[in-house]
Order: C-alpha cells, then sequence, then structure tokens
C-alpha cells in the first residue's frame, strides 16, 4: 500500500516498526559466524544445547530478506490503527497473534503468515507462532509457482538467454546473476576456474551472509559457459560484472531444481561407469561435507547414494540432505 495513504497513527507505528528493523540489520555480515557464536553464547549460559534453536539469529543479513520485512510492516502498522492503537509502546503480543488471525481468516496462505510472524518477530523482539495459534504449518505442496510450467517464456530466452544458460550450469541464485544493490555479488569472469584446457569448471559466488562457494559446472555446460564467459569479458572486462539484467519473472529457483537434478544424474552416470566425479575436475570431498544426523544416514537415501546427494547439497550451496529432497528434487 502507498505510504501515503496511511493515517498519521499508522505511519507513526511504521516508521517505528522499521527503526526497529534496522537496528538489527547484519547486511554484509557472515551469518554462519553469528550462529556459531549465539550457540556458543547459549551453551555458556544453559550448560547445555537442550532448546536452542540453530535456525534463529538476532539479525538480519539479507537485503531481500529486509526488504520482504520491511513491506509487511505497512499492513501490521493498519491493523494496529484500525484497533485503536497510536504509538508502537501501546502494542501487544496478544495484538499480535490477533493479527495472525486475522491474516487467516482472510484467507492468506500458510507461507504469507509465517512471512507475517517472522518480520513482526523481528520487529517487536516477539515468539509469535503460527503453529501454536493452531494455523497450518506450511507445505511443500503449497508451491506452485516454480514447480509447474516453465522456468521462462520464449520472449524472455531470447532476452536472457545467456543468464539462463548460467543459471542452470551452475545452480546460482539470482543473485549472483544479477542484483542492483550488490554488484560485487554478481558473477564475474576473473572469479571462473578454468582446467588446463582453458575450459571452465567452476564459478566462485559470494552469496547471502558472506558465503563464498565454488560452483562446479556442470559438463555438459562447460562449452557453453567458457562462450559466454569469454565473450562478455571481452566486451565489459574480466573483473566486471557479466550481466546487466536479468527477468524479474524467470523462476530461478526451478534453474537451480534442474541443475541439482542433472547434477545428481551425472554424477550418478560418473559412478556406474567408473569414471572421476565432476568430470575430474573436483574431489568428492569438496562438496559433501556431512554432519550431524546426515553422517549417521545409510549408505542410500530414498534410493540414492547419500554422499552424492550430500553433494549436490553442497554444490548448491547447502549442508543437508535433507533439504536437496524437499525442495529441489522435483525435476530429477
Amino acid at each position: 500500500m502507498d505510504k501515503k495513504k496511511l493515517s498519521g497513527a499508522a505511519r507513526r507505528i511504521q516508521k517505528s516498526l522499521l527503526f526497529n528493523l534496522h537496528t538489527k540489520s547484519c547486511i554484509g555480515k557472515n551469518k554462519k559466524e553469528a550462529k556459531e557464536e549465539s550457540k556458543r553464547e547459549y551453551l555458556k549460559e544453559h550448560g547445555n544445547l537442550k532448546g536452542w534453536n540453530p535456525s534463529k539469529v538476532n539479525g538480519i543479513y539479507s537485503i531481500r530478506t529486509m526488504k520482504v520485512y520491511e513491506d509487511q510492516m505497512v499492513p501490521f502498522a493498519e491493523y494496529c490503527t484500525a484497533e485503536g492503537q497510536k504509538r508502537i509502546c501501546d502494542i501487544t503480543d496478544a495484538m499480535g497473534k490477533r493479527y495472525l488471525l486475522h491474516l487467516h481468516e482472510e484467507g492468506k496462505s500458510a507461507w504469507t503468515i509465517s512471512t507475517a510472524a517472522s518480520a513482526i518477530n523481528k520487529a517487536m523482539g516477539w515468539s509469535l507462532s503460527p503453529k501454536a495459534l493452531g494455523l497450518s504449518g506450511r507445505k511443500k505442496s503449497d508451491i506452485k509457482k516454480c514447480r509447474s510450467g516453465e522456468a521462462y517464456t520464449k520472449r524472455e530466452f531470447d532476452k536472457y538467454k545467456d543468464q539462463i544458460t548460467l543459471a542452470r550450469a551452475i545452480g546460482a541464485r539470482r543473485s549472483s546473476i544479477f542484483n542492483k544493490n550488490a554488484p560485487e555479488k554478481m558473477v564475474r569472469a576473473d572469479r571462473c576456474v578454468r582446467n588446463e584446457d582453458g575450459i571452465v569448471v567452476g564459478v566462485w559466488l559470494l552469496e547471502k551472509g558472506g558465503k563464498v562457494r565454488l560452483a562446479p559446472v556442470l559438463n555438459e555446460y562447460k562449452k557453453a559457459v567458457t562462450e559466454i564467459v569469454d565473450r562478455l569479458a571481452r566486451e565489459r572486462g574480466s573483473e566486471k560484472p557479466l550481466f546487466d539484467s536479468y527477468g524479474g519473472h524467470i523462476r530461478n529457483h526451478r534453474l537451480r531444481a534442474e541443475y541439482a537434478g542433472k547434477l545428481l544424474h551425472q554424477l550418478e552416470d560418473e559412478r556406474a561407469a567408473g569414471e572421476p566425479l565432476f568430470g575430474g575436475e573436483f574431489p568428492l570431498s569438496d562438496y559433501c561435507r556431512l554432519k550431524g544426523k546426515d553422517k549417521e544416514r545409510k549408505e542410500t537415501t530414498q534410493g540414492h547414494d547419500t554422499d552424492l546427494l550430500g553433494a549436490v547439497s553442497g554444490a548448491l550451496g547447502h549442508n543437508r540432505v535433507e533439504v536437496v529432497l524437499r525442495h529441489y528434487m522435483y525435476l530429477y
């Protein structure tokens, strides 16, 4: 909603909520290090890790997450104003709970309600839980956007052929292909790894939370990626981002899922043929770094070699077998 349409009280509450969010900004910092510090502090205070939530950190480490949370402050501020509140200090967690129930009554999806809860919790320091309120949780089957239809139209492919080819060749997140807010994180020619024949076999990616990973290029795309990188490096320079745009409606997560499925097929075929994995360019240990419960899995998981699933997870920038199985194998 346009900010100009907000009442004075709603705008005042919104500004206070935004201030609270911005005080928790950790954009550009390493989220992994923050989790480790949180773990150490919890262990020091409680003596054990019982009750510690490894997925929860106090700060906001992503520009996109910050923008999503900012957008959630407008409807929440309006709701609070309608409830008769004029300042943020008058807002209670009971009102926050009623707001989530209100969203449910309006027919909002579980994903929308969960996002609203996360945003409000960050802004207010609460721990609201849709599940505790009896609201249904998010389900993978509810996600339709990337799991149905093509990732792009013919017009989009004609315009963004190079971007799409690179995204599906290395499983890059959208922000690595184009990110107007952080161009330093975008793919560049001087971040490409080549073999002794000059073929691009991997690309260094700088991703959210300051994480760096070397994304292996699928065997079938190595020549195409090399051609794209060489051509754009000549045109733009090796130290500048390869691209200056990327279609906003292109379903990039579907391209990552395509990459995951093809990489698993490639690794399975290489192992079955007795050939070196990753085309002989990288050792399996570079990407399969299972720990915790994943280390206790059997040799096979859901019909696939567990270590190969772990390698696919690592190539995507994750470190959990479950993430690959639940979110990326729909195009295997």
